[in-house]
C-alpha cells in the first residue's frame, strides 16, 4: 500500500446500505498525491454514492475514510478538494437568477479564500465560458452550466479534483479538449479522481483504475487493469467494465 502519509484518501471497510439493500460493501481504497485514478463500473454501481461518502454527504454504517490522514467526520479544509457532482446543472441553471462570476466567486466566500483573478481569467477562457460572465445562470444551456461548476471547482486550486461524470452534455470535441485540460492539471500536481463512461478519451492520462459494482473489483495500475481486463478475469461482460476501450 505504501506509505499511508501519501493518502489525500483512505477509505478502510467501508459498506453503506439503503433500506436493507446494499450499495457499498468492505470497500478499501486508497487515492495517493499525485495520481490520476478513473472510477468505472456500471450504471446503480455505487461509483456516485461512493464520491458522496468521501465528501461527508452521506454516513456509511460502517468503515472509516481518512482525508490527508485526518478521519473524515472532523476533517474541516474542505478547500483543498474540488468537486463537480454528477449533472451539476441540471437542477439549477433554471431557477437561479445568479450571475456566472457570482457564481463562481462562491468557494471564495464559503472559505474566506481570496480568489487569484488572473487564474481564473485563464479558467474561464479555457473551458469557454469568458463571455458569459455576466450571464444569470438560468439563461445557460446544460453545456454551459456544466463547464460553469468545472470552472468552479478549479477556482482556489486545490489540491484534489473529484468529478462525477463531468463531461455529461458537453459534445465530443468539447470533451476531448475537457480530458487535455485535465491531463495538464494533473500534470502540474492536481490528485484527480475521476467517474467516467469516456474511458477511451483518457487512456493515456490515467495511472490508477478502480472498478466497482457494490464491491471493489479492482482497485490498481492502469497496465495492470488494462492485462486482467484483456483476459476478463472476472467474468464482467465487456460492457460493465468497457475494457474494450481501454
Amino acid at each position: 500500500m505504501g506509505d499511508p502519509q501519501e493518502d489525500l484518501i483512505r477509505i478502510e471497510g467501508l459498506s453503506l446500505k439503503f433500506d436493507e439493500k446494499t450499495v457499498l460493501e468492505d470497500i478499501n481504497l486508497s487515492v495517493k498525491k499525485g495520481d490520476f485514478l478513473a472510477i468505472i463500473g456500471p450504471n446503480g454501481g455505487g461509483k456516485s454514492t461512493l464520491i458522496r461518502c468521501i465528501l461527508g454527504f452521506l454516513k456509511p454504517q460502517k468503515g472509516k475514510i481518512f482525508l490527508w490522514g485526518k478521519d473524515s467526520n472532523h476533517f474541516s479544509e474542505w478547500y483543498r478538494i474540488g468537486y463537480v457532482p454528477q449533472r451539476a446543472g441540471q437542477n439549477l441553471g433554471h431557477l437561479n437568477p445568479m450571475t456566472v462570476n457570482e457564481f463562481l466567486q462562491l468557494p471564495s466566500k464559503w472559505y474566506r479564500i481570496s480568489i487569484d483573478l488572473s487564474y481564473l481569467d485563464l479558467l474561464t477562457e479555457k473551458f469557454g465560458i469568458k463571455s458569459l460572465l455576466r450571464k444569470r445562470l438560468y439563461q445557460l444551456s446544460f453545456g454551459q452550466l456544466q463547464r460553469t461548476f468545472i470552472v468552479r471547482a478549479l477556482a482556489l486550486k486545490p489540491e484534489l479534483l473529484i468529478l462525477d461524470e463531468p463531461s455529461v452534455g458537453l459534445d465530443f470535441m468539447l470533451q476531448e479538449v475537457f480530458y487535455k485540460s485535465l491531463a495538464e492539471f494533473h500534470k502540474k500536481g492536481i490528485t484527480i479522481v475521476l467517474i467516467t463512461h469516456e474511458t477511451w478519451l483518457i487512456t493515456k492520462e490515467v495511472n490508477k483504475v478502480a472498478c466497482l459494482n457494490q464491491k471493489l473489483y479492482f482497485h490498481g495500475e492502469h497496465r495492470e487493469f488494462c492485462k486482467l481486463a484483456e483476459e476478463n478475469i472476472y467474468g464482467f461482460p465487456t460492457h460493465v467494465i468497457e475494457h474494450h476501450h481501454w
